[in-house]
Protein backbone atom coordinates (compact mmCIF):
# COMPACT_ATOMS: atom_id res chain seq x y z
CA UNK A 1 0.00 0.00 0.00
CA UNK A 2 1.45 3.31 -1.08
CA UNK A 3 1.52 6.36 1.18
CA UNK A 4 -0.43 8.37 -1.39
CA UNK A 5 -2.91 5.61 -2.31
CA UNK A 6 -5.90 5.20 -0.02
CA UNK A 7 -6.62 1.94 1.77
CA UNK A 8 -9.95 0.55 0.45
CA UNK A 9 -10.23 3.45 -1.95
CA UNK A 10 -13.81 4.60 -2.52
CA UNK A 11 -15.13 3.41 0.87
CA UNK A 12 -15.84 5.77 3.74
CA UNK A 13 -15.16 8.95 1.82
CA UNK A 14 -17.23 11.17 4.10
CA UNK A 15 -15.96 9.80 7.41
CA UNK A 16 -12.31 9.75 6.37
CA UNK A 17 -12.68 13.14 4.70
CA UNK A 18 -14.17 14.56 7.90
CA UNK A 19 -11.26 13.20 9.95
CA UNK A 20 -8.71 14.61 7.51
CA UNK A 21 -10.52 17.97 7.41
CA UNK A 22 -10.67 18.20 11.20
CA UNK A 23 -6.96 17.48 11.52
CA UNK A 24 -6.20 20.03 8.77
CA UNK A 25 -8.32 22.72 10.44
CA UNK A 26 -6.89 22.04 13.92
CA UNK A 27 -3.36 22.19 12.49
CA UNK A 28 -4.13 25.41 10.66
CA UNK A 29 -5.60 27.02 13.79
CA UNK A 30 -2.57 25.88 15.83
CA UNK A 31 -0.19 27.31 13.23
CA UNK A 32 -2.02 30.65 12.97
CA UNK A 33 -2.31 31.01 16.75
CA UNK A 34 1.38 30.20 17.16
CA UNK A 35 2.27 32.79 14.52
CA UNK A 36 0.11 35.41 16.23
CA UNK A 37 1.52 34.53 19.65
CA UNK A 38 5.07 35.00 18.38
CA UNK A 39 4.04 38.27 16.74
CA UNK A 40 2.22 39.51 19.86
CA UNK A 41 5.20 38.76 22.09
CA UNK A 42 7.61 40.21 19.52
CA UNK A 43 9.50 36.94 19.20
CA UNK A 44 10.88 35.55 15.99
CA UNK A 45 10.12 38.61 13.92
CA UNK A 46 13.69 38.92 12.62
CA UNK A 47 14.27 37.80 9.05
CA UNK A 48 16.28 34.55 8.98
CA UNK A 49 16.79 34.42 5.23
CA UNK A 50 15.14 35.43 1.99
CA UNK A 51 13.80 33.02 -0.63
CA UNK A 52 15.74 33.68 -3.84
CA UNK A 53 13.89 34.82 -6.96
CA UNK A 54 10.71 35.46 -4.95
CA UNK A 55 12.26 37.94 -2.53
CA UNK A 56 10.17 36.59 0.34
CA UNK A 57 11.65 37.17 3.77
CA UNK A 58 11.34 34.11 6.04
CA UNK A 59 10.95 34.79 9.74
CA UNK A 60 11.33 32.33 12.61
CA UNK A 61 7.66 32.72 13.55
CA UNK A 62 6.55 31.69 10.06
CA UNK A 63 9.00 28.80 9.92
CA UNK A 64 7.94 27.53 13.35
CA UNK A 65 4.24 27.84 12.42
CA UNK A 66 4.78 25.77 9.28
CA UNK A 67 6.68 23.18 11.34
CA UNK A 68 3.65 22.95 13.65
CA UNK A 69 1.23 22.59 10.71
CA UNK A 70 3.13 19.87 8.81
CA UNK A 71 2.71 17.09 11.44
CA UNK A 72 -1.07 17.60 11.43
CA UNK A 73 -1.15 17.10 7.66
CA UNK A 74 1.12 14.04 7.84
CA UNK A 75 -0.92 12.48 10.67
CA UNK A 76 -4.10 13.13 8.67
CA UNK A 77 -2.63 11.36 5.65
CA UNK A 78 -1.43 8.49 7.84
CA UNK A 79 -4.82 8.08 9.54
CA UNK A 80 -6.55 8.26 6.18
CA UNK A 81 -4.60 5.18 5.07
CA UNK A 82 -4.20 3.35 8.39
CA UNK A 83 -6.08 0.06 8.20
CA UNK A 84 -7.65 -0.04 11.67
CA UNK A 85 -8.82 3.57 11.66
CA UNK A 86 -10.05 3.34 8.07
CA UNK A 87 -12.02 0.15 8.78
CA UNK A 88 -13.63 1.80 11.81
CA UNK A 89 -14.56 4.93 9.85
CA UNK A 90 -15.85 2.91 6.88
CA UNK A 91 -18.00 0.72 9.16
CA UNK A 92 -19.31 3.78 11.00
CA UNK A 93 -20.29 5.49 7.76
CA UNK A 94 -22.01 2.35 6.45
CA UNK A 95 -23.94 1.96 9.69
CA UNK A 96 -25.08 5.58 9.63
CA UNK A 97 -26.20 5.27 6.01
CA UNK A 98 -27.86 1.85 6.13
CA UNK A 99 -28.86 0.85 9.66
CA UNK A 100 -29.90 4.09 11.33
CA UNK A 101 -33.51 5.15 10.82
CA UNK A 102 -33.65 8.90 10.56
CA UNK A 103 -36.81 10.74 11.68
CA UNK A 104 -39.11 12.27 9.09
CA UNK A 105 -39.99 15.96 8.93
CA UNK A 106 -43.07 15.80 11.20
CA UNK A 107 -41.20 13.90 13.92
CA UNK A 108 -38.32 16.35 13.76
CA UNK A 109 -40.68 19.34 13.95
CA UNK A 110 -42.60 17.86 16.90
CA UNK A 111 -39.42 17.02 18.80
CA UNK A 112 -37.94 20.47 18.09
CA UNK A 113 -41.06 22.16 19.47
CA UNK A 114 -40.83 20.03 22.63
CA UNK A 115 -37.17 20.98 23.07
CA UNK A 116 -37.92 24.71 22.62
CA UNK A 117 -40.82 24.58 25.12
CA UNK A 118 -38.65 22.70 27.62
CA UNK A 119 -35.90 25.31 27.26
CA UNK A 120 -38.40 28.12 27.85
CA UNK A 121 -39.73 26.38 30.99
CA UNK A 122 -36.20 25.87 32.33
CA UNK A 123 -35.33 29.49 31.52
CA UNK A 124 -38.43 30.65 33.43
CA UNK A 125 -37.56 28.44 36.40
CA UNK A 126 -34.00 29.81 36.52
CA UNK A 127 -35.31 33.39 36.25
CA UNK A 128 -37.75 32.84 39.14
CA UNK A 129 -34.99 31.25 41.24
CA UNK A 130 -32.73 34.23 40.49
CA UNK A 131 -35.44 36.70 41.51
CA UNK A 132 -36.06 34.74 44.72
CA UNK A 133 -32.37 34.60 45.63
CA UNK A 134 -31.93 38.32 44.91
CA UNK A 135 -34.87 39.03 47.23
CA UNK A 136 -33.52 36.64 49.91
CA UNK A 137 -30.00 38.08 49.80
CA UNK A 138 -31.53 41.56 49.98
CA UNK A 139 -33.25 40.58 53.23
CA UNK A 140 -30.10 39.06 54.71
CA UNK A 141 -27.52 41.63 53.59
CA UNK A 142 -29.80 44.57 52.86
Amino acid sequence: MSFFRAYREGDGKWARGALASILFIVGLVAAVNTFEWFEGNDWGTDVLFEIPLLNWPVQFQALFSVLIFIPFVLVGMWYYNQQRVSDFLIDTEKELLEKVTWPNRSQTTKNSIIVVITCIVIMGWITLANIFFEWATGLVYG
